[in-house]
């Protein structure tokens, strides 16, 4: 597996880092060492959550409409993300285009009566499928989506900046797939999971009072999983779908560079890091009954390995003074755990260029309270979903809407390194609320 390499870059006023002086010298108090150093790696490896966790389920419009229980369905390209052993019921080569556009808002209401918002930003993904079936009962997918991401743009001067001011996490996935029907009445599939990550993080860095350095990760990072899926109709109009992702391993490997004057000493300018990330496997469970024309009925059930994110180890290649000892080991406790999440959703075959689409879904989170942080704030999330498809010839469009309501939550914890807590003004104790407004469009060819 490729090593990959981040670039950290803070930029400290050089009036900011003394605090007063001894035997004519400058000299820096010993909890200045640890806020320029220790806050810049806080903030160098992502904090990942965004609703429950930060999985980017919106693949595919005809599912998303359907609060994207599709597992069983699975009857269009993005069945290649859903559940690829769906490809099979597919008759004739088809491409399959989506782009979806987020717009999350979020509140903060601080402990102490600070009020915070978000600023307006859309974050963009896209996803892109092709199916060749090769006979009756062979068929080849190839699917590119982003299964992971997050986003948000809080003002500078907010009172979390010193913990994130822009988080930005962006995964690019190359998915090829092969179904096989094993029966007339029964598929399975397989495919690899090529993962690429992209992340973007800005915050503040408290040096003195009112006088702030500013520190901006850029990175990226690849890994290699693998995904199943089977698809059951042991009647005619009820079908099974079971869908599996494997978790991915990510190896992170980056640089520290301060920028600080030259008479503060026991900060090394440049300082080599690592870090594990695995993003969660997932297993989905679902029914599709469309026993009853024009209507058809979908519930899925989604479990995902949370688990595997109980703590985040930065590993630096030299020893850092922190608070007068040195360390080249930094942990972050997370506890994550396994969570699900429920999804219904039904079609509605007005005409037959015309199909009606609705769903809900309910998401929980894998935050426990003693871990949940700032950055991007997780809660139980509802997501509320609408849209449709025209078919004209061979081109079919589609569109879908979702609102998404995290339930508010509140923070109350005090957030540790190596155990060891973080002052006041790095705990942003408070309550959160967020909404997400998502729209996406498709469009899917036959040949």
């Amino acid at each position: 597996m490729a090593e990959n390499r981040f670039t950290y870059v803070i930029r400290c006023p050089l009036k900011g880092v003394c605090h007063g002086k001894e035997g004519g010298r400058f000299v820096m108090r010993k909890t200045i060492i640890p806020a320029v150093v220790v806050l810049a790696l806080v903030s160098s490896w992502p904090t990942l959550s965004e609703g429950a966790g930060f999985a980017l389920i919106q693949q595919g419009t005809a599912a998303m409409a359907q609060g994207n229980a599709f597992v069983a369905e699975a009857d269009d390209p993005s069945a290649i993300y859903y559940n690829p052993a769906g490809l099979n019921q597919l008759k004739k080569p088809q491409l399959y285009v989506a782009t979806f556009l987020n717009r999350p808002d979020r509140q903060f209401h601080g402990s102490d009566g600070d009020f915070s918002v978000t600023r307006p930003r859309f974050y963009e993904s896209a996803s892109f499928f092709l199916v060749f079936p090769a006979n009756d009962r062979v068929a080849l997918g190839l699917g590119y989506f982003s299964p992971f991401g997050m986003g948000t743009d809080w003002p500078a001067s907010w009172t979390g900046r010193y913990i994130t001011t822009y988080s930005r996490l962006k995964t690019y996935n190359v998915n090829p797939v092969i179904s096989l029907k094993l029966m007339d009445n029964l598929s399975v599939a397989a495919g690899v999971d090529l993962l690429w990550s992209d992340v973007r993080l800005r915050r503040n860095t408290p040096l003195l009072p009112l006088v702030d350095g500013k520190s901006d990760l850029s990175g990226v990072g690849n890994g290699i999983g693998a995904n199943f899926g089977l698809l059951y109709e042991p009647l005619q109009g009820v079908k099974f779908g079971l869908s599996y992702r494997s978790q991915v391993f990510v190896h992170h490997s980056g640089e520290l560079q301060l920028s600080v004057p030259a008479f503060v000493r026991g900060v090394p300018r440049n300082v080599d890091g690592s870090a594990d990330i695995v993003y969660p496997p997932s297993l989905t469970f679902g029914v599709c009954v469309n026993r009853f024309s024009p209507f058809t009925f979908d519930f899925d059930a989604t479990w995902t390995g949370w688990s595997t994110y109980d703590g985040l180890e930065l590993k630096l290649s030299r020893f850092v003074p922190l608070s007068g000892y040195p360390l080249n080991s930094i942990f972050f406790e997370k506890n994550w755990h396994d969570v699900w999440a429920l999804r219904f959703g039904a079609n509605w075959q007005m005409k037959d260029n015309i199909k009606l689409r609705a769903g809900y879904t309910f998401d929980m989170t894998p935050v426990p309270n003693s871990t949940l942080e700032p950055q991007v704030p997780d809660s139980n999330r509802h997501v509320f979903a609408v849209g449709g498809d025209l078919k004209i010839k061979r081109l079919t469009l589609g569109i879908a809407y979702n609102f998404i309501l995290n339930e508010p939550r509140f923070k109350d914890n005090t957030f540790t390194i190596n155990g060891l807590p973080l002052p006041n003004e790095f705990q942003v104790n408070g309550k959160y609320q967020s909404t997400t407004h998502t729209l996406g469009l498709s469009s899917r060819l036959e040949f």
